[in-house]
């Protein structure tokens, strides 16, 4: 952490700050808790003139064994349009990032260098409508993904397409119902075939005749 950054964190009753950017199909988006702040050359601002005002964050925590960080980044939307780029499917994938860091009260700048508490990618949105409109962005990192069971893959055309380009043996598979292992083995008691012919399930292949 930047040393001016911990020495304001160390004062009293230090004034605190997140900036998020999201890096949306329709353009960057910039949005602070802290009113109006200038960093990297850009501007991050508490009620964006477009997209409307940074309700909270949450999920921010230090990482631990065997688990991946997610975030939730609530927004309140100003306008219909703005619900759409928010929650539009090409959304999906942006990039989002978070720093922490502390604003000096006297000039709205910000003291020392922020720090970068998260970098990944929005997983889905979420509106809701209740005494006020919003929308929660979910988001995950790349980490996340390594963390997929492979169970949970099918074999579909649009999986096998993206493999293996401009191959369509799959092009009128729409639903599986028999259960294909895609890169696991078969459980116990599963028949299946291999390159040898035999077939498992508790029998060999002389019993199997019988």
């Amino acid at each position: 952490m930047d040393s001016a950054l911990t020495a304001a964190l160390q004062g009293a009753a230090p004034t605190t700050c997140l900036l998020v950017e999201i890096a949306l199909p329709s353009g960057t988006v910039r949005l602070t808790d802290g009113g109006v702040v200038a960093y990297g050359g850009q501007v991050y601002y508490g009620d964006h003139p477009t997209l409307g005002v940074l309700s909270s964050i949450s999920g921010l925590k230090e990482g631990a064994t065997n688990t991946t960080t997610r975030v939730d980044v609530v927004l309140q939307p100003r306008s219909d349009q703005a619900v759409v780029d928010l929650t539009a499917p090409t959304a999906q994938g942006s990039r989002v990032r978070v720093w922490f860091g502390a604003v000096d009260p006297a000039t709205g700048a910000l003291i020392g260098e922020p720090e970068l508490k998260f970098d990944g990618e929005l997983d889905k949105a979420q509106f809701s409508v209740g005494e006020a409109w919003s929308v929660t962005l979910e988001c995950g990192t790349q980490a996340e993904r390594q963390l997929e069971p492979n169970d949970n893959w099918r074999l579909n055309h649009a999986f096998h397409s993206a493999i293996w380009p401009g191959e369509t043996g799959l092009i009128f598979v729409t639903n599986v119902t028999k259960r294909i292992y895609w890169r696991m083995e078969a459980p116990n008691g599963s028949i299946s075939v291999g390159g040898g012919g035999s077939t498992g399930g508790g029998f060999g292949g002389q019993n199997a005749r019988r």
